[in-house]
């Protein structure tokens, strides 16, 4: 017969063993932190541009930028102190190029008159 502080402790390894399994492994985490991070960055950039065009002025993106610049180096510099490097680093420049590009595109494809 299996006592009852037998069971708990087999069932406590057991849980223990399933959370250390279902731990992110920091460059993942690191990979989709980006993404979310690149998402706020677009959403924001895309508002700035709406609220310009709705005032006929010309969008700032001040408070984007710098918001997305310092998130994605936290991203980075979390998962070297995890012990593992996201699989890329130092691209924040490149990324923050293309959401530039697209989200800029989009605004002036929507434009009146263009």
């Amino acid at each position: 017969m299996v006592s009852r502080l037998g069971c708990v402790m087999v069932g406590s390894g057991l849980l223990f063993a399933a959370s250390a399994a279902l731990a992110v492994d920091p460059a993942i985490k690191c990979e989709s932190d980006k993404l979310r991070i690149a998402a706020k960055y677009t959403t924001c950039r895309l508002s700035a541009a709406a609220d310009a065009a709705r005032a006929f002025s010309r969008p700032t993106f001040d408070k984007c930028e710098s918001s997305f610049l310092v998130a994605w180096d936290k991203a980075e510099e979390r998962a070297r102190t995890k012990g593992a490097p996201c699989w890329t680093e130092g691209d924040a420049s490149v990324v923050k190029g293309d959401i530039d590009a697209h989200t800029g595109s989009l605004a002036e494809s929507l434009s009146s008159g263009k």
